[in-house]
């Protein structure tokens, strides 16, 4: 009888349980893990995507120094600072005339133009070193974008495969999970005919019993 009841709780335990179910939940788990996961990264790898075209373009235009630094210059305009200076130079070329009696002497209006020039130079050099420091400043960014951009997509990249192996496994415990239910299902229904938990046409001691014909003892006699 021992056999029998062994026999029994292997055949309910794989008709009735599911060793597949904590795979199922860890799937479940899985899925949910992913989400949240991907939300952080995608931002990053999102701005890095979009980093890549102003990046192409930005190095584009300095593929001809020339076409490059005549574009910049194009947008010059003097200062209010280098004018005044200008001013100032021209008033004081003015007073040093006028208290040396070198008024409108050329070698006086020479040097007046002289430092007008200079004081126009040293503008534009000075805006055209900010505005090439924006321009070095703009292209670090967009490479900052990018890089962080990739590095995100490594990040999904890992999680997506990490995602894919744990689901797999999981995959592979549910389904070898219902196989072995069904394995203790067939074997518990075996140990039971074995054992005569269905009957026999004879004098085996069945369950439900062998029928009238037979000198057997049944539990559930027909």
């Amino acid at each position: 009888m021992a056999d029998f009841g062994s026999s029994l709780g292997q055949f309910l335990g794989g008709a009735f349980g599911d060793s597949g179910k904590p795979y199922e939940k860890a799937m479940d788990q899985y899925r949910n893990a992913l989400g949240p996961a991907q939300g952080y990264q995608n931002p990053f790898y999102n701005a890095g995507k979009g980093a890549i075209g102003p990046y192409q373009d930005w190095l584009g235009s300095m593929k001809d120094p020339s076409q490059f630094i005549n574009s910049l210059m194009s947008h010059y305009q003097e200062s209010p600072f280098a004018r005044f200076q200008q001013q100032q130079g021209v008033r004081a070329a003015q007073n040093l005339g006028s208290a040396s009696g070198l008024t409108g002497s050329s070698a006086l209006s020479q040097q007046a133009q002289q430092n007008a020039q200079n004081i126009s130079s040293q503008d534009m050099q000075t805006w055209l070193a900010n505005v090439l420091g924006i321009n070095t400043q703009y292209g670090a960014g967009q490479a900052g974008l990018m890089s962080g951009g990739r590095h995100a997509g490594d990040i999904l990249s890992q999680l997506m495969n990490q995602f894919g192996q744990n689901m797999a496994h999981a995959a592979y415990g549910k389904q070898a999970g219902k196989n072995q239910d069904r394995s203790n299902m067939i074997g518990g229904a075996t140990g039971m005919l074995k054992n005569g938990f269905f009957g026999g046409g004879g004098g085996g001691n069945g369950f439900f019993g062998g029928g009238r014909g037979g000198g057997g003892d049944e539990f559930f006699d027909y």
